[in-house]
């Protein structure tokens, strides 16, 4: 089946609190010096908007491109905003592999978004995502770390699991997190910081197109 998490879109946010606490959303934010003189806002799979919600908030001058599959989830995204602020997003039911623009952004956030796809839809999307953002703009990427060993086992368990649960749910492709770094070089994107929110389990990074 496609994939589409409108099944799972009203009870999103407690599953994520109930099993990583406030950590999904600290490694959202970690960054959020690099949100304050971004002009023009790319965001890959928002969930139910709580980060779209704080970043209108930081920076009261941004514009916003939200990118999302799930029309239940964009429908609780407009719910989190303002109407003031929703003059400002720009709401996109597409998958990615639709999303076609002709701005350029300074700014893409993508938050434990790539967990749903498999290497090589990643080199696809990865590629052309980074030629919607301009030379010099930043890149903000939280995800898990897909770590099997002994010390690891709980948090290794919890991604089987929830891997389990989507695969259920929502139809995605993917069975294990690949890496984004491991795309960001050959797409002109230096890593220039890591943020670990919890040691070989969650972290956010960020990098900086060069060209």
């Amino acid at each position: 089946m496609s994939m589409t998490f409108n099944r799972v879109a009203p009870f999103y946010e407690i599953g994520e609190k109930f099993f990583f606490g406030k950590r999904l959303e600290l490694a959202r934010t970690v960054f959020a010096e690099k949100f304050k003189d971004s002009r023009n806002v790319l965001l890959l799979g928002e969930g139910r908007g709580s980060f779209l919600n704080q970043l209108l908030k930081i920076n009261k001058f941004c514009n916003v491109t939200v990118v999302d599959s799930s029309s239940r989830m964009i429908q609780f995204q407009k719910i989190k905003i303002s109407k003031e602020n929703s003059k400002r997003v720009n709401f996109i039911c597409s998958p990615l592999e639709y999303f076609i623009s002709t701005e350029e952004f300074d700014l893409i956030c993508s938050f434990f978004f790539w967990d749903c796809f498999v290497s090589e839809q990643m080199n696809h999307l990865i590629a052309k995502c980074s030629h919607f953002l301009k030379a010099g703009g930043f890149w903000v990427n939280g995800d898990f770390e897909d770590i099997k060993s002994f010390k690891n086992g709980l948090n290794f368990l919890k991604i089987r699991l929830m891997y389990i649960f989507f695969h259920l749910t929502t139809g995605i492709s993917a069975w294990n997190v690949e890496p984004f770094r491991k795309y960001a070089k050959s797409n002109a994107l230096e890593l220039l910081e890591i943020k670990k929110i919890e040691e070989n389990f969650i972290h956010t990074e960020l990098f900086q197109k060069l060209i």
